[in-house]
């Protein structure tokens, strides 16, 4: 039996803004709205997990995960400078106490690409006020949760506005699209985390990660904090300017990061494909390869190149914290099985690996693609907001039962057999 260590962690992954709905107060709520957006659609109710997250995390456990990681809104928390919400507050705390009460290690992100509309009005992560202003609202969280937490993340794939921009991934903003975001914001695009990686952008995020760290660790001294980067499998074409370009596009997106997290509990892992590196600097999916629904290589196999990649540069252990696939079952069981075989083979090889989250627990609103991407194991009918079981989430709750991969094929479609709407109150 192919069987992972003794206390390695099985959950699924969220973000606030994603499932809880009614985010109003966040500059992606306003840049949603905008007109024109480069979102497809707005957020809205999502899929109401702010009213609904008892439901959800009895599902999850029953379905075998032992820890669930979600992400407190900084814009519920603080919805305008200095004015901190007791109400937002209680509530992720009553969050954590039900994950506890039902089995789950709470994993909680403080900042999953959402930012108060107060701050993005300032220039958001252009600005060089965000490092201080983030610390100060991260301390007041962990003064309030913090030693209920299993694990706590800085901040979600910190590299990403870097990867974004040095990858050409930026939307087309035109000068319409600049105007609407104006109006709805009072920001230019670049102030939303995501669009923000302009110059000195590492710097500013690096610095806002540890001194957020700095301030988690003075409330909650037990709390093990890290960052979460978003790795990919990295390669060049067979080429001499390809080589070279992927080498400056490390130094880019990977080495400040990692070379950050050297000083952390953990590194976060965010993986989700291949990426190969042209001769002439561009980066996409290798030619003929299999894609998925969001565009991506079809590449199980990237997770553990990824982990290999951050564990050797960082030196400090591995948490899978996303780790995912777009589409339909069953190819999503087949995703899953075939990035676990490689994170199995990459601990027995001495990779320090201490968990897998996959992302995500339920279909929910993927930013500029809105509702059309499904990542969820688990579906959501967001017009009653009843949850299905797929597939994929019986398989990866029997493997989290067995701690091990080699479960029988009957335990990981048991769940979905019903097919009965689960989590409706």
């Amino acid at each position: 039996m192919r069987a992972f260590p003794e206390g390695f962690v099985w959950g699924a992954a969220t973000a606030a803004h994603q499932v809880e709905g009614g985010n109003t107060a966040s500059d992606c709520w306003a840049l949603e709205h905008a007109v024109p957006s480069v979102f497809a659609e707005p957020s809205g109710d999502a899929i109401d997990q702010y009213h609904r997250y008892g439901d959800d995390l009895a599902l999850l456990a029953a379905l075998g995960l032992d820890s669930y990681r979600f992400s407190i809104e900084w814009a519920r928390v603080e919805p305008e400078e200095g004015v901190i919400s007791q109400a937002a507050l209680d509530h992720y705390k009553r969050l954590i106490e039900a994950s506890w009460t039902r089995g789950l290690q709470p994993c909680a992100t403080f900042h999953h690409f959402t930012t108060p509309r107060w701050m993005a009005k300032q220039g958001g992560w252009t600005s060089p006020k965000i490092a201080d202003v983030f610390a100060r609202y991260c301390g007041v969280v962990a003064e309030h949760v913090g030693d209920d937490l299993a694990s706590a993340c800085t901040i979600n794939e910190i590299n990403i506005p870097a990867l974004v921009r040095l990858s050409r991934m930026l939307p087309d903003f035109s000068t319409a699209h600049r105007d609407a975001a104006l109006a709805a914001l009072g920001a230019q695009p670049e102030a939303f985390f995501m669009f923000a990686g302009t110059q000195g952008y590492a710097e500013r995020a690096i610095d806002a990660h540890r001194k957020a760290r700095d301030a988690i660790d003075a409330a909650a001294p037990e709390l093990a904090v890290g960052m979460t980067i978003s790795i990919q499998e990295e390669v060049a074409e067979d080429d001499d300017n390809a080589r070279a370009a992927l080498k400056a596009r490390r130094a880019a997106i990977y080495d400040p990061f990692y070379e950050a997290a050297q000083d952390d509990d953990f590194v976060g892992v965010q993986t989700y494909t291949r990426l190969m590196t042209f001769r002439d600097g561009r980066t996409g999916r290798p030619k003929g390869a299999e894609k998925t629904a969001m565009g991506y290589e079809y590449r199980p196999q990237a997770l553990a190149a990824a982990c290999r990649d951050a564990g050797e540069a960082t030196g400090v252990p591995v948490l899978i914290t996303e780790s995912g696939y777009s589409g339909a079952d069953p190819r999503r069981c087949d995703f899953i099985r075939g990035a676990l075989e490689g994170v199995h083979a990459a601990i027995a090889d001495g990779i320090d690996i201490r968990g897998y989250y996959y992302w995500s627990a339920f279909d929910n609103f993927e930013w500029m693609s809105g509702y059309g991407p499904k990542f969820g194991m688990i579906a959501v009918d967001r017009a009653t907001q009843k949850r299905l079981v797929k597939p994929s989430a019986a398989l990866l709750g029997a493997i989290a039962k067995a701690n091990a991969l080699d479960v029988e094929e009957g335990e990981t479609v048991a769940l979905s057999e019903t097919g009965a709407p689960v989590g409706t109150g």
